[in-house]
């Protein structure tokens, strides 16, 4: 673990970075930043926490191997609070703005287009032009969504569900740390092909062996972990297969109309499912998102997304790597050894990273714990 300098946390204007004694910041290409702090409070600023309706603003900033950080989040309620003759002691739980505007905004609207396109109209109603949304793949997915008053966060669940970029796979909605309260609206496609490469060489995660670099200087020693665990390599590899998750062949019956469509096998088996269709009539003259054409494209897109998540491997306490974030692809070498080297090595996509930072010797050390994913099942 490096230390990171110029530590801040300023809460209605005041610094209270010296009473942080730890700090977790967790980024997922699953939706928003979210964290929390550790204070060790022996002056009652507990008091300045909710005062009135508004929600108290956290900015946090710093600076780590000269790469300037930061955010403002937000005081989501504080947890385990213990009281003594010296003073408090709690937890204050973080959110993101974007978490607050999409849960208390609801929406009763119609919108057309591409799924970028609906997307991009539902975020201004939502964030204003404040918050700024980064539409990172071109999407195929169009047509027409109407909602029906709910909250604009299960609204964009729900386009994020159903959409897909020119290749016919997933899109994820999420924050990184790095990008400091933007968001992302990005395929699988585009994210494993997008990777990390901070010296034009694709990044490698790897373990904590003793070399020249590393005895030298910190940098040979960034993005070396103790530990790795595979906490999922094809589980549940035959309930995955019956589902259709590597291919399917769909019959699908409309219940308004005499034929049946077959739809071909997809990619690997011939599972035959069939589906049941209600009439087209009742979604009048302009295709929906939500038609019973896309719900063949859905379910395809869906068990795309579960097979991205058939290896699952994590990173424990790894030496924070500056400029990472979720939704880019990077290469692990567990070992190195005839005995250590093991199939699992090689490409993944980062799927999340719990950044943690705790006061040690009166320095704030950083490291991360990285989740990551691909498909591989051999």
């Amino acid at each position: 673990m490096h230390s990171i300098g110029d530590f801040h946390v300023f809460i209605d204007n005041n610094d209270i970075g010296a009473m942080v004694t730890s700090m977790s910041l967790y980024e997922s290409i699953h939706g928003n930043l979210k964290g929390s702090i550790y204070v060790e409070d022996n002056i009652n600023f507990f008091e300045n926490f909710f005062r009135g309706p508004a929600m108290t603003a956290v900015k946090i900033s710093y600076s780590y191997m000269e790469v300037p950080l930061e955010i403002i989040l937000y005081a989501n309620g504080v947890t385990d609070q213990i009281i003594t003759k010296k003073g408090k002691s709690y937890n204050v739980d973080l959110i993101s703005v974007n978490t607050i505007n999409e849960a208390v905004t609801r929406i009763c609207n119609a919108y057309s287009g591409t799924s970028n396109d609906i997307l991009s109209a539902l975020w201004l109603e939502t964030h204003g032009e404040t918050n700024i949304l980064h539409l990172n793949s071109d999407t195929a997915s169009k047509g027409k969504y109407i909602i029906p008053n709910i909250s604009a966060a299960k609204a964009m669940k729900n386009i994020t569900n159903v959409s897909f970029d020119k290749h016919y796979t997933g899109m994820f909605l999420y924050q990184r740390l790095i990008d400091q309260g933007d968001t992302r609206f990005k395929s699988i496609w585009d994210m494993v092909n997008d990777p990390f490469m901070p010296n034009g060489d694709v990044f490698e995660i790897h373990n904590e062996e003793i070399t020249i670099d590393t005895a030298t200087g910190v940098a040979g020693t960034v993005g070396s972990a103790g530990s790795f665990i595979l906490t999922n390599y094809n589980k549940d590899f035959v309930k995955k297969l019956a589902g259709g998750m590597w291919g399917q062949k769909i019959t699908e019956i409309a219940l308004d109309e005499t034929t049946d469509k077959v739809l071909p096998v997809q990619e690997l088996t011939d599972i035959e499912i069939m589906k049941f269709s209600i009439s087209k009539e009742l979604y009048g003259t302009e295709v929906s998102l939500f038609t019973p054409e896309s719900s063949v494209h859905e379910e395809i897109i869906r068990n795309m997304k579960y097979r991205l998540f058939n290896t699952n491997l994590d990173v424990a306490d790894a030496v924070a790597i500056p400029g990472l974030g979720c939704g880019q692809a990077i290469e692990v070498l567990q070992g190195g050894s005839n005995i250590s080297r093991t199939k699992s090595d090689g490409p993944y996509l980062v799927a999340s990273i719990n950044h943690i930072y705790i006061m040690l010797d009166g320095e704030m050390k950083y490291a991360q714990n990285i989740g990551l994913v691909r498909e591989g099942t051999t």
